[in-house]
């Protein structure tokens, strides 16, 4: 333990003359998240004994390197005589794949008495006792936090535990929406789930959940996570740079670490708010070798949207099931099995000259996935993991007019996927990873497209009413052998790595090679410099190379990525984290209207071309303060400018750039009371301006019954700059067996009017907003069980 937290006793108040003695659970951020007393004690030294625990901090506890979670005992004395630790009662690690052991080390303060603790759980013995104070000054006990350096292999990363994932406002409690106020991200219009990262396009950042990609991280609608946020135990948010044993991405990594809330017994929790209910069990294992954790959350749209509209329905379910079991002291295994279920459907009446005929649109999307990994540690020194994983996935998008065929795609998608990968360290200054990691997918696609004359014949006025159908099957495959060595000459600490990348699909067999190195630089105990720079490789998307309605010669998009920063900490708690990055992009898939060759010698349209170029640049910026208890928060500031060449060489604004994105998140607890606001403030993104204000260059198209504006492209413009403020309210409460807390989380409180698009006037004469998120509130209740 490091820091300095206060237990400060009432003048007088009565305690046990023996001392007396609580059980602390912390949370893999190494935050004390319960107290259990084990003797009765006065109110007053109760509360105050618990809120001081509360405020302790612990070096987080590692098992095999990893932070997890874990109990153990803890006993006070009186100041006059500190006792030894009590060996009688064990510090119990209640993790995944847990282990007893008898306390190792004491720890004494002035008025606190002595705490038993085990190295490896919570980061070995404290500070040494303090002078006794004099009498009736309030007593003290001093702990110290220590912040995680980042992996060597990466060149930056962020990573949010415990209350910084769950209790920002305007993310509804849901780890992963807290990525939309971190530096290098791009705001998300309607505040959908993707993101912007680092200037390139959405598709390039990676989502990954236990070092798998995933499909879908969130439900439809401006959903929640598709993962129970109990069991996310940490994000990692790589916005570039990030380590060699991840892979097939050319921006940014957001990866999910998952595990069960640590318990001794059987716990329940659930969550009900206005748009759903979810529910979590967790049942320990005998003899403390583990657990299994059931999550299951549903929607209740179908209650609530029709007293509002008839023409969208809107549903979604996803499910977790974790296991977690310690074979022997050196093996332990999981299974994760987890999925999503979402249902969107719309329906309008359109057209002026029809008739007011019916169109009606759908979008279905599941998807299920496996996880299994194996953990072999015979030593401190020596790790190896395998794990392997399958999931189905389906999506299907349906278009239905009155009197025309139904248009729409139906995929169904295999995804297999393999991992090996040992760590050795060999002393304090050498460090290897070793390992490799396979990849495939595997979909079937359907589809039905709108019917186009051949030439010379010319198509029948109005929208088409036949549809051509398509099938076709893709297979990807990936591959990629690595290797990262890390070396320390004090005060340096140097990283070399070189993944090696197979890419298979469609015409393309290549092997690309991704070296990647990252250097750092201790000026002082608490400022770090860092530079980096990398090669990164990403396979064109599924439908782009498609045989029938794709290019399957498309080359893999590149990325060079390359930063320059520095790491500080201060006082109070405060960390400062700074970047410039330069990202230079090619062989980026374009919309392309060229032919080429197939296999057979037939001259075939391309739909896609692969000699699309980027490049994006700016500076990043995060303070913040890692605490549980008191304030808690980060500012973050993003200044970038993202562009694509054209092909005759000119630059122009890539259509998501923003050339300023700042976000402050903070929260302050006191007194069961939890009070957080977020501001957002965001360039707004560059878009084609379509307005005529004189009417008359608009072009009436017969065939389609509508106008066409007279440059269809349009002079570029900018949307306005966003702006918005969402509050969150928590308050603690005890129930009998159920602790719990009440919430008021609040989207847009001033209900800002921002827009996220415009809308024209059917001659282009005029213009409106398309609304974003108007004030959203929402009220529910959490709650434990055990």
């Amino acid at each position: 333990m490091e820091g300095a937290a206060l237990l400060e006793l009432p003048v007088g108040a009565e305690v046990p003359p023996q001392g007396f003695e609580v059980q602390l659970a912390i949370d893999s951020s190494g935050a004390v998240t319960e107290v259990t007393h084990r003797q009765a004690l006065s109110a007053e030294v109760a509360a105050a004994v618990e809120a001081a625990a509360r405020g302790l901090r612990f070096r987080p506890a590692l098992r095999d390197g990893e932070p997890i979670a874990v109990r153990i005992g803890f006993r006070f004395a009186p100041p006059a005589a500190a006792p030894a630790p009590a060996a009688e009662t064990p510090s119990t690690i209640t993790g995944a794949g847990a282990s007893t052991a008898p306390p190792t080390a004491a720890t004494q303060a002035a008025g606190a008495g002595s705490g038993a603790s085990q190295p490896s759980a919570a980061g070995g013995a404290a500070a040494a006792a303090p002078p006794a104070p004099p009498e009736g000054t309030p007593s003290s006990f001093g702990a110290r936090a220590r912040v995680d350096r980042p992996p060597p292999g990466a060149q930056s990363r962020i990573q949010l535990r415990g209350s910084e994932l769950r209790d920002v406002p305007g993310t509804f409690g849901e780890p992963l929406r807290v990525v939309a106020t971190l530096p290098g991200v791009a705001r998300s219009p309607f505040g959908l789930g993707f993101f912007v990262v680092r200037g390139a396009a959405f598709q390039n950042t990676g989502f990954f959940v236990d070092d798998y990609p995933v499909p879908l991280l969130y439900h439809l609608g401006a959903g929640p996570a598709i993962i129970a946020s109990r069991l996310v135990d940490r994000l990692d948010f790589y916005a570039g740079g990030y380590p060699v044993n991840l892979g097939r991405y050319t921006a940014g990594v957001i990866g999910l670490h998952t595990a069960p809330p640590p318990t001794d017994r059987l716990q329940f929790e659930f969550e009900i708010d206005l748009l759903r209910a979810s529910g979590l069990v967790v049942v320990p294992l005998p003899d403390q070798r583990g657990s299994v954790a059931l999550a299951l959350r549903r929607s209740y749209f179908e209650l609530v949207l029709p007293l509002i509209t008839d023409s969208v329905s809107l549903s979604y379910t996803d499910y977790q099931l974790r296991l977690d079991y310690k074979i022997t002291d050196e093996v332990r295994a999981s299974l994760f099995f987890f999925g999503s279920r979402d249902a969107l459907e719309t329906a309008q009446a359109t057209g002026s000259t029809t008739g007011g005929q019916g169109t009606s649109s759908g979008l279905r999307y599941s998807f299920d996935q496996l996880i299994a990994a194996v953990d072999w540690t015979p030593t401190p020194r020596f790790k190896l993991r395998w794990s392997g994983t399958v999931g189905p996935s389906r999506v299907e998008l349906e278009s239905e007019r009155a009197n025309a065929d139904s248009l729409g795609t139906d995929t169904n998608a295999l995804r297999l996927g393999e991992r090996l990968e040992a760590r050795i360290i060999a002393g304090d200054r050498l460090e290897t990873r070793i390992g490799a990691d396979l990849d495939v997918f595997m979909a079937n696609v359907r589809a039905s497209a709108p019917s186009i004359a051949e030439l010379p014949g010319v198509p029948s006025p109005g929208p088409p009413t036949s549809a051509i159908q398509i099938e076709d099957r893709l297979i990807q495959l990936g591959f990629a052998p690595f290797i990262e060595q890390v070396w320390r000459p004090r005060p340096f600490e140097l990283s070399l790595g070189m993944r090696a990348e197979y890419l298979r699909y469609g015409d393309v067999a290549t092997w690309l090679p991704e070296p990647r190195a990252v250097v750092r630089l201790q000026l002082l105990p608490k400022l770090w410099l860092k530079a980096g720079s990398g090669l990164f490789s990403q396979a064109p998307l599924p439908f782009q190379v498609l045989r029938q309605a794709g290019n399957p010669a498309l080359a893999p998009n590149r990325a060079l990525q390359s930063s320059v920063g520095a790491e500080l900490e201060l006082p109070i708690k405060l960390e400062i984290e700074s970047s410039l990055f330069y990202n230079a992009m090619w062989q980026l898939t374009r919309p392309s209207s060229e032919r080429y060759v197939d296999e057979g010698g037939r001259l075939r349209p391309a739909f896609y071309a692969d000699d699309g170029r980027g490049r994006a640049y700016g500076f990043e910026l995060l303070v913040r303060r890692r605490v549980s208890e008191g304030l808690f928060g980060w500012l973050s500031y993003t200044l970038s400018r993202s562009e694509r060449f054209l092909q005759g060489g000119g630059a122009v604004v890539f259509v998501f750039d923003q050339t300023h994105v700042l976000n402050l998140a903070l929260s302050y607890s006191i007194g069961g009371f939890r009070f957080g606001g977020r501001y957002t403030l965001a360039t707004g993104r560059p878009i084609a301006d379509l307005l005529d204000p004189s009417g008359q260059g608009a072009i009436f198209d017969a065939d389609q019954d509508d106008h066409d504006p007279v440059v269809r492209g349009g002079p570029r413009t900018r949307l306005p700059t966003f702006h918005q403020l969402d509050v969150r309210i928590d308050r603690d409460f005890k129930l009998g067996p159920i602790d719990g807390s009440v919430y008021i989380d609040v989207i847009n409180v001033y209900n800002a009017q921002n827009g996220e698009a415009y809308q024209y006037e059917y001659d282009f004469s005029r213009r409106g907003k398309l609304p974003g998120l108007p004030f959203l509130p929402t009220i529910g209740v959490r709650g434990v069980l055990r």
